[in-house]
């Protein structure tokens, strides 16, 4: 039913408000504006002794995105917040506009320098300007909308709201309204904080059409290749009327703007053609909008306003804290606004629907979203390592990893034994087959020779290979693949984006497809975004047309890491992808030595598995090869187990790019976004990886 979205993020997900600081009553910014119930001034006057002056009241100083404070949507939601504080707690309210993104980093100087209790800084956008902020005054308390940091800042509180799930509901109320089977959808900017609300709405679209066989299609909006209308801002009503039109010509009937005051312009398009309703985002729109009462089927509401009302509260009783809040329909956080003019339009049964809906998700949010796993108690999952040991912090780990997995929650009994040399391949698995292990894991493209003698052998017998597919294929044997050059293409991209020196190297262990598909993907990268941008970056280590380049023959000696890692730094590169397991660990030191470049892991995220090395770990070329072991053990216990292949791509998750971390601030918001939409046109086929 309802399929949980991830914001990269990231979650992780990095949301699209941040909460912003207070400047001083004594030098006012010109574009500053002090909240209406804080009109008296910031100082008490003083009585004839100054011992006798009232305290000083705390300052809450909120810093808006574009679209300015009075947007009827996130930030005037926010600043609703905002103002409860001065009403309630006492507090002083102020705010400073940002018109353009550069204005970031001035207004929340401004208000650093007023000594604000609390900065509030809204939007998606304001992310890296608040991290450098926040790092740079470690005393300072923020709160920020819309975006979480992982890891977190003792300093800064993320408010993030799971609007998916109150978009499912519009979405699926949107399906059972329409008269003509069309409904749209539109964004400001393709960011997290926007597409979550899109994802979400048309899922709830997707559940109408399956649970009553029905075909209501979502314009402007495809969560599969994450593809659609977009307005490229925040501000223009007249683009938000352009949309809005072009939806409402295709025969949409009912549109949710998810593009903050953009949406007022296609609230009047709609007044004026009078054949469609439209569903607001972030507030009750029917609220700050109520011009357009007649036309506002609900809203997604995102509450902004209590989340900031309680980071205030937080400070003013002392107890303030960072780390991430996360509003659900469960706690109240995220919901469907009232249907109010247009209530008696709505059909009972619908509504019912829509509540019994509202309390499915929520069950399914308290369960984890998890369906029921077999059991798997009494048989035995058994682990074959290629060289590098099972803990290589690379291959080998990761594929355990889903091994462990598979004993925690299904009751498995998980083995494995570690391959120093390729002749024991022969003999571990020979083990294991002696063992009567149900499922026998072997991990690595060396194995392949050796696991395919076993299952010819022993036909009864379930293998997994990770890094294999056999062509024909066993039928007890499921190769577990991965599509690692499309992940390597935007670690590629994003190195050529971030070098200084104009060279990016990259090595790996020894020459076979499953290490080069990480080289060729990382080669194609670079190539394309010098094609994109004029540049001239060079890639050490790898050339793709030729099929050469640079190996350490093995997978174990972190020596050999380190002298190729010292070697492409020789020659220019600040940023490096060994493609060699553990032997990459040798030149994640040599970097940390130097420390005048930077590292991208392969297989797994390495800033968890390496933390010691976390300073310097831009991302990593994520391999979800712990996903694919547990998927296939879990096969196994349900009595389901097929042989054939599992191919992990960007579009099933498969494969990816882990978060930034620790340099997140470091990468440009704007390059960010160029990878974010590089990775949406690979998945839609518009970008084509590989020869």
């Amino acid at each position: 039913m309802f399929k949980k979205v991830n914001i990269l993020v990231a979650v992780l997900v990095m949301a699209s408000m941040l909460l912003a600081a207070c400047q001083p009553a004594a030098t006012p910014a010109p574009t500053e504006a002090a909240a209406p119930a804080a009109e008296q001034p910031t100082e008490v006057p003083a009585t004839e002794a100054p011992a006798a002056e009232a305290p000083a009241k705390l300052k809450v100083c909120q810093v808006t995105d574009a679209g300015g404070i009075d947007d009827k949507s996130f930030n005037a939601t926010a600043y609703k917040g905002v103002l409860l504080a001065v009403d309630e707690l006492g507090v002083d309210g102020k705010y400073l506009e940002s018109q353009q993104q550069t204005d970031y980093e001035k207004n929340i100087n401004a208000f650093l320098e007023e000594e604000c209790d609390l900065i509030v800084t809204v939007g998606f956008l304001l992310g890296d300007a608040t991290a450098a902020a926040a790092t740079a005054n470690p005393d300072q308390k923020f709160a920020i909308v819309d975006f979480a940091y992982d890891p977190a800042f003792e300093n800064v509180l993320g408010l993030t709201f799971d609007t998916d799930q109150a978009g499912f509901l519009a979405g699926y109320l949107a399906a059972g309204m329409t008269k003509t089977g069309k409904v749209g959808t539109f964004g400001g900017m393709q960011i997290p904080t926007v597409t979550i609300f899109m994802d979400g709405f048309a899922e709830g679209v997707a559940y109408y059409n399956q649970e009553k066989g029905t075909e209501v299609e979502v314009l402007g909006w495809d969560p599969e290749t994450q593809t659609g209308l977009f307005t490229g801002n925040f501000e223009s009503t007249d683009d938000g009327r352009a949309l809005g039109e072009t939806l409402m010509d295709e025969g949409a009937d009912i549109i949710m703007p998810v593009a903050g005051p953009v949406g007022l312009g296609t609230a009047a398009a709609i007044m004026e053609r009078g054949d469609a309703y439209m569903i607001g985002v972030d507030y009750d729109w029917y609220v700050s909008a109520p011009e357009y009462g007649s036309i506002m089927l609900t809203s997604v509401q995102k509450g902004m306003d209590v989340a900031v009302f309680e980071a205030a509260k937080a400070v003013v009783d002392g107890n303030f804290a960072g780390g991430s809040y996360l509003g659900t329909l469960e706690n109240g956080g995220v919901s469907l606004a009232p249907y109010h003019d247009l209530d008696s339009m709505v059909p009972d049964e619908l509504k019912a629907e829509v509540e019994a809906l509202k309390a499915k998700v929520i069950a399914e949010q308290a369960a984890g979203s998890a369906e029921a796993l077999p059991s798997g108690a009494g048989m035995k999952v058994c682990q074959v390592t290629d060289a590098g040991g099972i803990d290589d912090k690379s291959f080998n780990a990761t594929a355990y990893k889903g091994v462990v997995e598979a004993a925690d929650k299904m009751g498995f009994e998980g083995k494995y034994l570690e391959s120093q040399q390729q002749t024991d391949y022969e003999k571990n698995i020979n083990a294991f087959l002696e063992e009567e292990c149900d499922l026998i894991v072997t991990v690595g493209f060396l194995l392949g020779d050796a696991t395919a003698a076993a299952a010819t052998a022993n036909p009864d017998q379930k293998f997994a290979i990770v890094d294999f597919a056999y062509d024909p294929a066993f039928e007890n044997v499921l190769g577990l693949t991965f599509d690692t050059d499309q992940a390597g293409f935007l670690a590629g991209y994003l190195a050529a984006g971030m070098t200084k020196t104009g060279k990016v190297g990259t090595f790996g262990g020894m020459q076979i497809p499953t290490v080069t598909i990480f080289m060729d993907g990382f080669a194609e990268g670079v190539a394309y975004y010098n094609q994109e941008k004029g540049t001239e970056v060079e890639v050490l280590g790898w050339d793709p047309e030729t099929q050469t380049g640079l190996f350490t023959g093995n997978f174990e000696s972190t020596d050999d890491g380190r002298a190729l890692g010292e070697t492409l730094m020789d020659e220019g590169a600040d940023i490096i992808m060994p493609v060699a397991g553990p032997v990459g660990l040798g030149t994640a030191a040599a970097i940390m030595e130097r420390g005048n470049a930077y590292m991208i892991g392969v297989d797994y995220d390495w800033y968890v598995s390496a933390p010691e090395y976390a300073s310097i770990m831009l991302t990593s070329v994520e391999k979800g090869m712990d996903v694919a072991v547990f998927e296939a053990a879990k096969a196994v216990a349900a009595g389901n187990f097929a042989g054939g292949a599992y191919l992990g791509t960007l579009e099933n998750g498969g494969v990816g790019l882990a978060e930034y971390h620790d340099l997140d601030s470091m990468v440009p918001a704007d390059l960010k976004a160029e990878v974010e939409a590089l990775k949406a046109m690979i998945i839609a086929g518009d970008v084509k990886v590989g020869k």
